[in-house]
């Protein structure tokens, strides 16, 4: 960073000043107050200093119009970092920085236009809004809560948390609230209630580089005690996108999602762990996105079902399902999910680790699912007595006929689709560009009827594809499906 780019002018920097919230000046010993500097609206700049970590150099950043009437201060701390970057009021045209006390020319003070936004702007799903305030933590609250509070005042605002360990019960109350870790920010459940419950009022809320723990796992990362969240992530609102998290450890669901109507739900990057329901849950909603993911049950992870401090004292391994989709009742619906490269992992004895349900939704009596499964891989991992994860089709009907299942791509160690019920027919389902790598069983009480295109299933450990059951007397197309009659 050199010192041509830098716009702090070190030779104007006042001494024993300070611009208060309010916008007048005082005098004190412990901060120096920086000229006018003219910047851009809605533009990012970067803030720059080599003091010594753990103290600030810089504690605030007043803005104010083309005429230099004040509009507002907000925090600029940099204890945490080497460089922050702030995004500019839609009004800004100047602004001034208030620094802690110490020669002006000490520690290479900067203030230049540009640099990077936020962390993790370089990967897909959530970025800083630059019409919004951006906020920092740090010493500026008491609590993540008191944050969300000062952004629910501002109509929505960036908040940027560091690297930390933060007892949590967050319910953002206003749209468009995105919140920011730096890749170590923990939000560890302090109640019953979840870690983060974002209901309608929240809708537009986004959360990247966050690990949400709902603390019935022991965890090696604290030591604090352990409280039983209901859930580590409850989503009802719309338009809601989480990328580079993690989620475990509730009595429930590590991620759970009820909505209503379109969603336009999106979480990308992710690892959900354990809990002791499910990993995922998808109760309602159409819209819904998860991948470049993982979801995975843990060989050692103990998972209690209630306070752990109560009589029911003992753990037990957790889990019922990796992931879930079944409706609460027959007039929740859900449609057009996508599950897209995800690894979905069973490392436990959990029969439950073995599941990804697919429930019957009874929508109309259609029983059109809408999911497409592509890329992803179904494994086993290590040694244990569970199996490897299969679609696992569930009904709450007496019909037969399912439609609409999409599976497009990916590996999978046990069989692609089964049910445990009497059989399913399936019409109007693609399966294509399938690996199964270590049986040669497609299905289970499973025939693929009219309308279903199936094509290029491999195998690594026979030649013949077995459990490809087809009604021959419907319009299927079978290509390069070995073992199956109807090749072509």
């Amino acid at each position: 960073m050199s010192v041509s780019q830098n716009l702090l002018n070190l030779d104007t920097v006042t001494e024993g000043k300070v611009i208060k919230s309010d916008g007048s000046i005082i005098s004190t010993s412990s901060y120096d107050v920086s000229d006018f500097i003219k910047v851009e609206p809605n533009a990012a700049y970067t803030i720059f200093s080599e003091q010594r970590r753990g103290l600030d150099t810089f504690n605030s950043i007043a803005y104010y119009d083309g005429n230099k009437r004040f509009i507002k201060r907000v925090s600029a701390i940099d204890r945490y970092s080497e460089s922050i970057t702030i995004i500019t009021p839609r009004d800004a045209y100047y602004a001034r920085l208030n620094m802690n006390g110490g020669h002006a020319y000490e520690h290479n003070r900067t203030f230049v236009k540009g640099g990077e936004v936020l962390p993790y702007q370089d990967l897909e799903g959530v970025y800083p809004d630059p019409n919004q305030d951006t906020i920092y933590y740090k010493n500026n609250y008491n609590t993540p809560e008191e944050a969300l509070e000062d952004a629910a005042k501002r109509g929505g605002a960036n908040i940027i948390f560091p690297d930390g360990k933060y007892e949590v019960a967050l319910e953002p109350r206003v749209p468009n609230i995105r919140l920011f870790g730096t890749g170590e920010t923990y939000f560890y459940a302090k109640s019953r209630s979840a870690v983060l419950e974002v209901r309608e009022e929240g809708n537009g809320f986004q959360a990247t580089g966050v690990h949400f723990r709902g603390q019935t796992i022991k965890h090696s990362d604290t030591n604090s005690p352990l409280a039983t969240s209901i859930y580590c992530m409850w989503i009802w609102g719309k338009n809601c996108k989480f990328s580079n998290f993690t989620s475990e450890g509730a009595i429930y669901d590590s991620l759970y999602i009820r909505g209503d109507g379109e969603m336009n739900f999106e979480a990308s990057d992710f690892r959900i762990g354990p809990s002791n329901r499910n990993c995922l849950t998808i109760a309602s909603g159409l819209g819904i996105t998860l991948k470049n993911g993982i979801v995975r049950f843990e060989k050692d992870a103990y998972v209690y079902s209630t306070n752990p401090r109560g009589s029911d004292s003992e753990p037990t391994y957790g889990g019922l399902y990796l992931a879930d989709i079944e409706p609460p009742t027959s007039s929740h619906q859900w449609g057009n999910v996508l599950y897209e490269d995800i690894e979905f992992i069973n490392a436990s004895d959990s029969s439950g680790g073995r599941r990804v349900i697919v429930q019957d939704n009874n929508r109309d009596n259609r029983n059109y699912f809408d999911i497409t499964v592509r890329n992803c891989l179904m494994i086993k991992e290590g040694n244990h007595n569970g199996d490897a994860p299969y679609i696992s089709l569930k009904s709450k009907s007496d019909q037969k006929v399912f439609r609409g299942i999409n599976v497009e791509g990916g590996t999978y160690n046990n069989r692609v689709i089964m049910t445990s019920e009497y059989e399913k027919v399936l019409e109007d389902c693609t399966f294509e560009n399938i690996t199964l790598d270590t049986i040669k069983a497609f299905s289970w009480l499973i025939t693929l009827g009219k309308d279903c295109v199936v094509r290029n299933i491999d195998t690594k450990v026979g030649d013949e594809i077995t459990n490809f059951n087809i009604n021959s007397s419907t319009n299927i197309n079978v290509e390069n499906v070995l073992g199956n009659s109807n090749v072509s």
